[in-house]
């Protein structure tokens, strides 16, 4: 295995429904190995209650704590999809804050396609569906899998 890529993030509320693209070029290659981490995954209680109640008014909704209860705990959402020669091969809807995905023509981690090959132009794009927090730290690492037997780990 090979690391090829590895980016950090930092995101806050700016970046709330946004979408990252990660761009590269992957040869001599049997599978893709993503790792994928961000923190926190729930919104700090004080803040979380108040931006409840701001969307609950602003819905002309009853902002009562038990009405507010009902949302928590908030979390920050972030999922991953990938592409391979601008074919789109899938996305986990996973809440997981931590998740390793594998691609590969043998065997794709739950939600994604198996690629025909690896070889090609890829995208992996991380999709903000909800940045609450302050602060929201991200780490993508991105590692090729050069040996079949390397497959068998995950």
């Amino acid at each position: 295995m090979k690391t090829i890529l590895t980016r950090h993030f930092e995101l806050g509320p700016q970046d709330d429904k946004t979408t990252i693209p990660v761009k590269f070029t992957l040869t001599a290659a049997v599978g893709l190995l993503i790792d994928f981490a961000y923190a926190p995954q729930n919104v700090e209680p004080a803040r979380a209650t108040r931006l409840i109640k701001a969307e609950l008014l602003a819905a002309d909704l009853s902002a009562a704590p038990q009405n507010v209860a009902q949302y928590l705990p908030l979390q920050n959402l972030i999922t991953i999809s990938a592409a391979k020669d601008g074919h789109y091969l899938g996305n986990h809807h996973y809440k997981a804050p931590q998740q390793q995905i594998l691609l590969s023509p043998e065997h794709s981690s739950l939600g994604y396609l198996k690629p025909d090959v690896i070889s090609g132009q890829w995208q992996i794009s991380l999709h903000q569906h909800c940045i609450a927090s302050e602060l929201v730290k991200v780490q993508l690492t991105l590692s090729k899998l050069e040996e079949h037997n390397e497959l068998l780990q995950y």
